[in-house]
């Protein structure tokens, strides 16, 4: 037997690393994503077809032997995934083969997944690469769309509904960055400092709240003010690297209306945000001539 599943990978636009201590994130859903196929066989194999040359880490297997198990998957099988997604680029591709995974095993379980239950899942699988992440990426991958997700038992999960399409410039540092070695860290300093880190990342909560409802209302140059607020705050709490403050400034220098880094830092990602398609071609342009890999990406209504 043969079954397919899909996710998208997704953008932190505002939000990232507070989300991690109960204060909301704001994301979406990007129009990359994986597609995995698994098809029962003698023996357990996981294999990435695309982009080729790339080794599965070896927590794979067990995360996803596991998640079988538990969905009632039985038996052994054998997994293709095709991914759209930069690997280590912080734009939830883990959570997005989570999330394909969830879809796939439960159609051999005969099983239904609702997107609940795949980005329980998900979550579950996520924890072997990424320690104790906070589930906004399975939400995401499971939902589709913007969401604005707050931490918690059970999560505080709205769905954000933007007026107009928005369009990003995604720019690639490059550097493959890990959530554990960037947001473990900062823990330890928090653990610290509580009274200087605290109300930093209840600031980035903050923008991320307010970010949603500048979305809902179409006002693009409130969003972007508050990407840069968000960039200086992350810098301030020892997330960036010289890398992304480069790319950071590049899009500002192109004219974005505003531009931060997105996921955990530390390598990974930047996004600026733009007027329109066209206007995040030229952003994309001008990461290209820097010598780095830049994609567009729009966020449909």
């Amino acid at each position: 037997m043969t079954v397919r599943a899909a996710a998208p990978g997704r953008v932190l636009l505002l939000g990232e690393d507070a989300v991690v201590y109960g204060h909301p994130a704001l994301a979406a859903a990007l129009q990359r994503g994986v597609r995995i196929e698994v098809t029962t066989a003698p023996e357990t194999t996981i294999e990435v077809a695309s982009p080729e040359r790339v080794r599965p880490p070896a927590e794979l297997l067990q995360a996803a032997s596991e998640m079988a198990a538990r969905v009632g998957a039985k038996g052994c099988f054998r997994a293709v995934i095709e991914t759209e997604l930069p690997l280590g680029a912080g734009l939830g591709s883990s959570a997005a083969v989570g999330v394909a995974f969830a879809r796939a095993f439960s159609q051999l379980a005969a099983r239904e997944c609702p997107d609940d239950r795949a980005a329980e899942l998900a979550l579950g699988f996520e924890r072997h690469f990424h320690g104790a992440p906070s589930g906004v990426d399975p939400a995401i991958a499971a939902r589709g769309g913007v969401l604005l997700f707050r931490r918690g038992e059970p999560p505080q999960i709205e769905r954000v509904r933007t007026r107009s399409p928005v369009f990003l410039c995604i720019a690639l540092t490059g550097i493959v960055r890990g959530t554990k070695s960037t947001v473990m860290p900062l823990s330890e300093r928090r653990a610290e400092r509580p009274a200087l880190y605290d109300p930093m990342l209840a600031f980035l909560g903050d923008l991320a709240r307010g970010g949603a409802a500048a979305l809902e209302k179409g006002d693009l140059v409130d969003l972007g003010v508050r990407f840069d607020a968000a960039h200086g705050v992350l810098c301030a709490l020892g997330v960036s690297c010289p890398e992304l403050d480069d790319l950071v400034r590049l899009l500002r220098s192109a004219s974005a209306l505003g531009a931060k880094l997105t996921g955990a830092g530390g390598g990974g990602a930047a996004i600026g945000l733009a007027r329109d398609r066209e206007h995040a071609q030229e952003l994309s342009s001008a990461v290209v001539a820097s010598g780095l890999q830049s994609f567009v990406a729009e966020i449909a209504p």
